[in-house]
């Protein structure tokens, strides 16, 4: 108890005497790093996640089948298939897609699109397109001769889309666009809407009905290219995967991180980066406790010496030291919080960051705010350490005289 009171004392001293501009100095570096603890994680975890979100919702689903065969591209019994699927325990939901390559042009201006047949109300309990439309209304099942455009492709007069030069630029839904197919079938469709889920991939898209695919290609009457699921949880699909190979060999099965590699290198570089910038943290924090603490503890040597000599122990000297640094870090770490609600939070609310696959908020739960404590509160105490330790081990007689 006395060793603590000691070292209380010592420690309030410190700062209550030492240089303001230091301590002052110290806070603010610690608040710094705070917040870059608190935003960097944030910000790239709010990345992966709407990037995961707008995958799921809007591109892949839960689990996409393919045929798996160059040879044989489609699936055969498409309905049968489905019904089946639609039977196994953990299937939400579960639809159809096939593709045509084709050529589109509107007022002379020409893009190159894929479209998809699919069936409208089966495509709705698996993705959340039909609740992005900007223009227009979705498909349904009754449709012929009409047609549904992503941002990226109709460019809807919208010259700040990623891909507005490459798109028909002008197109808005009731406008009638003509298109020739990868078979050679030449048509004219109205476009029933436009629909811009921000996520590129899926924007790139066009649907028509799975009955007006037919009329194009009446082969592929109950042919499928994919077949999309929606599961009950999408972090384990596994057992759901064995059960389809049961149903049907030969089928390729892909989760939805294996469908999108592209997205999931992002995740796993932001992942990287994520590590690299906390370790930059870190070390920033570390160093700058660390040389403050360094040059206190030379310029007070002496001082030093003359405590351990009057029977003061070199743990209390210690204790007052991590004391000391606790209380500038716990500082920093309310006024890094602070700022970070109020400041931080509301203007990325109100100017929130852009990015191919949508809008990002920063979302920050109890587990980055507990990181963020703890990593500044140790990192500061083990830079704090290392030069008080070496001269509280030094002799009294060196330390008094500097030596």
């Amino acid at each position: 108890m006395n060793s603590f009171r000691v070292a209380s004392l010592l420690g309030f001293t410190s700062i209550r005497k030492g240089n303001p501009n230091v301590v002052v100095l110290t806070i603010l570096i610690l608040t710094l790093v705070g917040l870059n603890l608190l935003f960097v994680p944030s910000l790239l975890g709010s990345l992966v996640s709407g990037a995961n979100d707008k995958l799921i919702t809007t591109y892949s689903g839960d689990i996409v089948i393919t045929s798996g065969s160059d040879k044989a591209p489609l699936l055969g019994n498409a309905q049968g298939l489905l019904t089946s699927i639609m039977n196994i325990h953990g299937v939400v939901a579960a639809t159809t897609r096939i593709t045509l390559g084709a050529q589109m042009s509107f007022n002379g201006n020409r893009t190159s699109a894929v479209v998809f047949g699919v069936q409208p109300d089966l495509e709705q309990q698996v993705f959340k397109i039909n609740q992005s439309m900007i223009e227009g209304d979705y498909l349904t099942s009754e449709d012929r001769d009409q047609i549904l455009l992503g941002m990226q492709v109709a460019g809807a007069d919208k010259p700040d889309i990623e891909l507005y030069s490459r798109s028909l630029q002008g197109v808005h839904a009731g406008d009638k666009i003509k298109i020739t197919f990868g078979n050679g079938v030449e048509k004219q469709y109205t476009v029933k809407g436009i629909f811009y889920t921000e996520f590129i991939q899926t924007d790139v898209q066009t649907f028509i009905t799975q009955a007006e695919f037919e009329s194009l290609m009446p082969n592929t009457k109950d042919h499928t290219a994919y077949i999309h699921i929606k599961t009950t949880d999408h972090t384990n699909t596994q057992s759901i995967i064995t059960q389809i190979s049961d149903i049907r060999s030969g089928l390729k099965i892909l989760t939805w991180q294996d469908y999108a590699g592209i997205v999931r290198s992002m995740t796993d570089s932001f992942n990287v980066i994520r590590a690299i910038m906390n370790i930059v943290n870190i070390l920033v924090a570390g160093i700058t406790v660390f040389i403050v603490t360094y040059i206190d503890v030379t310029n007070r040597r002496r001082q030093i010496g003359i405590q351990l000599a009057i029977g003061i122990t070199s743990s209390s000297i210690m204790l007052a030291y991590l004391m000391r640094v606790m209380f500038l870090a716990v500082l920093g770490i309310a006024l890094a919080g602070l700022l970070f609600f109020t400041v931080v939070i509301p203007l990325e609310a109100q100017y929130p960051f852009r990015f191919p696959f949508g809008s990002v908020y920063l979302l920050v739960g109890l587990l980055d705010l507990t990181y963020m404590a703890v990593t500044l509160l140790g990192v500061s105490m083990v830079a704090v350490f290392l030069p008080v330790y070496g001269v509280t081990r030094m002799k009294v007689v060196d330390a008094i005289w500097g030596q």
